[in-house]
């Protein structure tokens, strides 16, 4: 007898979202994928059917693999599906276990490390979810088979288990604070301790665990901290490189404010290194964070000497780019395609789920090419999600090539209705300081908007700056992406002011939602921009100041 197996592997967001640094979030999601693909490896002896995923070639369900595989696998099984089940659970947890060791085995100090409480801290992490059901093999019944394993995976995973390792009366973890820290509080600074004695302990957390001087670590945040990603130690970036690089491109440029530059980007850096070779060691892909005088506050334990040490970083940037000084702001995409679960659930047969679950994992793999093209860091890309850090300059282009990619893959597939699946994004745009996880959060929050455009294939912008309420906008991706790069492009030549969209949005705060007051709300917008742009646009003859009102008022009316 078949059966149709399903397995979920956990947990996803919550253990995504505990992050406060790009590494935990980039080398978590790396984490459940790895243990994903161990579990589909598991299912390719043979014997099996394997559904979903389905990669280009079973070799690339082997570790270290750059396919990126969903939490969730399914199969056609002719065996028993509680020893199956085992099978499956036994692949992962040995898998976790050699993850466990790389990182632990990484540890600069095993005095201060409590490598056995850690170890059960990981131990207790995983979530094993399987449901079987059973299949006669006739496509006619995989529809019926299938609705079935996934409301009895939804009731088994109301049922999990809550297990967690416990540590007595110990600091809790920073990054979730739920786990027990594993570091013993001696390597930590004491109170009083003298400047020497703390900039000697601040580089030791660091270069031992990777702990900035104030975190507290369990033994899953070691794990992400410490663990290595790949068969090398693979660069990643922070997000106040990605917010760093428009900065550091206009540097390369050599001309900044009309006059050439000190140098390039590496010479700037170079001579920040220099000046900075007595703080913590700054890893070479971090290095856009070295522009920014506000992260000396994580190298330099000792206040006295902070606002010294800012002061000379500043002016040394002042003798590369004059008063012009990197913004604060990076931005964090988060995507995934629309109707998919209407598509899936039109696929009548197990040839074309497969089929299409092949073309996902195409898709998934031209992925990192993208957004690598786009100077930006993937964070995860498996099935139809994509999470990704990006730099301003670039993000747009960059949702809108995987859009298009997306959206010719799936061309073939249908929902019944007729329509192929679309893609739509969420993208936040916040400070490289803020908490990872509340941005995190807010690409969540960007992308649900833009899913609740009607007809999707929309793409939804939230501006979350550190005074004031967080902004969005969100529409048809190509409408919206129309009308931001026109203004972007007016707003480089100076046509419109920075101050014009808050005048506009005050003006639809007060009357935007009166129909009876459309007419008088479309006059005084295009009053606002024509006399913004007087007041600090550039000089426009007649016509082309008749083209970018008669633009603004189609906005406006649509």
């Amino acid at each position: 007898m078949d059966y149709l197996f399903i397995c979920a592997i956990g947990p996803v967001q919550d253990f995504i979202a505990t992050a406060r640094k790009s590494r935990d979030l980039w080398y978590g999601s790396w984490l459940l994928s790895e243990l994903s693909k161990a579990a589909a490896n598991s299912l390719t002896d043979g014997q099996h059917q394997l559904i979903f995923p389905t990669p280009i070639q079973f070799s690339d369900l082997d570790p270290n693999t750059e396919f990126n595989a969903p939490n969730k696998v399914v199969a056609i099984v002719d065996a028993n599906p509680h020893d199956v089940g085992a099978t499956v659970e036994k692949a992962v947890r040995q898998r976790l276990a050699e993850l466990k060791k790389n990182a632990f085995d990484a540890v600069g100090d095993k005095k201060q490390f409590d490598r056995v409480l850690a170890e059960k801290q990981v131990d207790d992490l995983l979530e094993f979810y399987w449901v079987g059901v059973e299949f006669d093999g006739i496509d006619a019944g995989y529809v019926q088979a299938r609705d079935m394993a996934e409301r009895l995976m939804s009731a088994r995973k109301m049922t999990r288990d809550f297990a967690h390792a416990q540590g007595d009366y110990l600091p809790k973890s920073s990054l979730d604070g739920v786990r027990e820290s594993v570091i013993n509080e001696s390597a930590y600074p004491p109170p009083g301790a003298n400047a020497a004695e703390k900039v000697k302990k601040a580089k030791l957390i660091y270069d031992h665990f990777g702990a900035r001087p104030a975190e507290r670590l369990s033994g899953v945040d070691i794990l992400k901290r410490l663990g290595l990603r790949g068969k090398s130690k693979s660069l990643f970036h922070s997000t106040s490189h990605m917010a760093a690089l428009p900065f550091l491109n206009l540097i390369d440029n050599r001309f900044v404010e009309g006059k050439q530059t000190k140098g390039d980007r590496s010479q700037l850096l170079a001579e920040i290194k220099e000046r900075l070779k007595d703080l913590p060691k700054v890893r070479e892909e971090d290095d856009g964070a070295l522009v920014f005088s506000s992260r000396l506050t994580e190298w330099t334990p000792d206040r006295g000497q902070l606002r010294a040490r800012q002061k000379q970083l500043d002016d040394l940037i002042e003798e590369y780019a004059g008063k012009t000084r990197p913004s604060p702001y990076f931005a964090l995409l988060q995507a995934d395609g629309d109707s998919m679960g209407e598509a899936i659930d039109n696929q009548k047969s197990v040839a074309t789920h497969q089929k299409l679950s092949q073309t996902l994992s195409q898709f998934a793999n031209e992925v990192d090419g993208i957004v690598s093209r786009h100077e930006g860091q993937l964070i995860y890309s498996g099935g139809d999600d994509v999470l990704a850090y990006l730099p301003l300059h670039t993000v747009l282009d960059c949702a809108n090539e995987l859009a298009e990619l997306f959206a010719a893959k799936m061309k073939e597939f249908k929902t019944a209705e007729g329509k192929s699946p679309t893609f739509s994004a969420g993208i936040v745009v916040a400070h490289h300081l803020d908490p990872l996880s509340d941005t995190l959060d807010l690409a969540r929050r960007a992308e649900k908007a833009a899913k609740a455009v009607k007809g999707k294939n929309a793409l939804a912008i939230t501006v979350s700056k550190r005074s004031g309420a967080d902004r969005t906008i969100k529409d048809k991706r190509t409408a919206l992406m129309e009308r931001l790069s026109t203004m972007i492009c007016w707003r480089r030549a100076k046509v419109i002011s920075a101050g014009t969209p808050y005048e506009l949005q005050r003006l639809y705060q007060v009357l935007g939602g009166n129909n009876a007051l459309q007419g008088a709300v479309i006059k005084e917008a295009l009053r606002i921009v024509e006399r913004k742009r007087e007041s600090g646009g550039a000089n426009l003859d007649k016509e082309k100041q008749k083209k970018i009102l008669a633009e603004f008022e189609k906005w406006l009316k649509d």
